[in-house]
């Protein structure tokens, strides 16, 4: 009888263990490594949950934190997604490839590794940070909208959320992976918006390769929030957890280094032609705005209707595509905390918990957008639980990854470990600032 790969034994009931990593040779890893060699006619099959989690990166949120970065700050930001790309790419490569080898979620490592009470505070700050998260997309997803019907934005909040219900739950895993792939087709309208907005290039371009810092609180509130929903919390569940879907295993870590370093640079890339657009628009006449809505609505007339509809097309692409990466994103961990049977793939009946969380996160985040809540205030107390638990996040990454007992002969290598550890240190960083600032203006009111 032969045994499904990716449905969980009885164990898992008990709470789920970790299976034992491949025990590879010197020489049976070089055979591997060499069957792992991808040729060029081969990357447009390799592509899938990487580039889904690049595209998810950018959700309506993150599409108003870099609008108003560059509405605020020009280009002067411009260098902090140089940095933070490889940072990306190494630590979701390492979820990845705890997900390829050990066939095992992120949450039920950290609680099986590191204890339950650890394991609960991870899980309930990643929870509470994505439902806030989910409820400022949906609002601005709604708002934007309106924007272009003329109609109140609150008649849209719940059928995008109904949309996005059905189909996390009731599409097949299959073609609910295909469509949040040809979703991400839709920020090639951010390109657009930028050759529209005529920036100067050469200034844009010098500001990403020269760092450059103001030492004001505007700023850093601005690169807090630029690495914090660059780097994100959620997404580093979510990638292990799609590895285990798809059933990519340690046969397929170099297709998949290739998928993710892919999906991570064109996340920065679209992040870039959307801080161009509003820098070189924007920034100039001291627009002031809140909301990527805000910001679509204020490049009409400076950069003509082509521009502020192609932006708002991109935002309601990128609800479309974020919220139930992350509506699951937030049920991957509670499942896996708690030893329930999760995955897409199951139908609804056979993993019930996981979908009722799943469901219940954009319910939530319903109620939080047609409450009136200030989506930027969601926004920026998610920023805050991200940028305390994301540090602690990668160090159990870089950690987990680096140990022969969980991952076999598919330890880190130093070059990643390195790396690693230097996201660590940029994110504590940021965090510093975030204190700073907040410390020197206070709240938002």
């Amino acid at each position: 009888m032969s045994v499904d790969p990716t449905r969980p034994q009885p164990a898992d009931r008990r709470g789920p263990t970790v299976d034992p990593p491949p025990a590879l040779g010197e020489g049976a890893r070089r055979a591997v490594a060499k069957h792992q060699k991808v040729r060029l006619a081969e990357i447009l099959g390799v592509l899938g949950p990487g580039i889904i989690t690049g595209s998810a990166d950018n959700d309506p949120a993150g599409i108003t934190t870099y609008s108003v970065v560059g509405a605020q700050n020009g280009f002067g930001q411009n260098w902090l997604l140089l940095l933070a790309t490889p940072l990306l790419i190494v630590v979701q490569q390492m979820s990845a490839h705890l997900g390829n080898v050990t066939k095992t979620d992120l949450a039920t490592l950290i609680r099986t590794h590191y204890g339950a009470k650890i394991g609960a505070f991870v899980v309930l700050s990643v929870v509470i940070a994505n439902v806030l998260t989910l409820g400022a997309d949906l609002e601005m997803l709604a708002a934007v909208t309106g924007l272009i019907t003329g109609i109140k934005f609150v008649y849209f909040v719940v059928p995008f959320a109904a949309l996005m219900v059905y189909l996390s739950i009731f599409v097949d895993y299959k073609i609910f992976a295909r469509y949040l792939l040809w979703l991400g087709v839709v920020f090639f309208a951010y390109i657009g918006s930028a050759v529209l907005a005529h920036p100067n290039w050469a200034e844009a371009l010098t500001a990403t390769i020269i760092p450059h810092v103001d030492w004001s609180p505007a700023y850093f509130i601005g690169a807090v929030g630029l690495l914090g929903t660059t780097i994100t919390p959620y997404l580093f569940f979510w990638q292990a957890s799609e590895e285990i879907e798809g059933r990519r295993g340690v046969q397929s870590i170099s297709r998949t280094n290739l998928d993710i370093a892919v999906g991570m640079v064109w996340s920065s890339v679209i992040a870039f032609f959307i801080i161009v657009t509003t820098g070189a628009v924007l920034y100039p006449h001291h627009t002031d705005i809140k909301s990527a809505a805000d910001a679509a609505k204020a490049l009409e007339p400076l950069a003509g209707p082509y521009a502020k509809y192609l932006f708002a097309l991109g935002i309601i692409g990128s609800g479309l595509l974020a919220i139930p990466v992350i509506a699951a994103s937030t049920a991957y961990p509670v499942a896996g905390l708690l030893g329930w049977r999760r995955s897409l793939g199951r139908d609804a009946r056979n993993a019930p918990e996981f979908y009722l969380v799943l469901g219940l996160a954009i319910l939530v985040g319903v109620q939080f957008a047609i409450a009136g809540l200030d989506p930027i205030k969601m926004l920026f107390y998610s920023q805050v639980l991200d940028g305390v638990i994301a540090p602690m996040l990668v160090v159990f990454l870089v950690r987990l990854t680096s140990t022969r007992a969980v991952m076999g002969d598919f330890v880190n290598r130093k070059a990643v470990m390195v790396l690693g550890w230097l996201a660590v240190a940029v994110l504590l960083v940021a965090d510093v600032a975030l204190v700073y600032s907040v410390a020197a203006n206070g709240w938002p009111g």
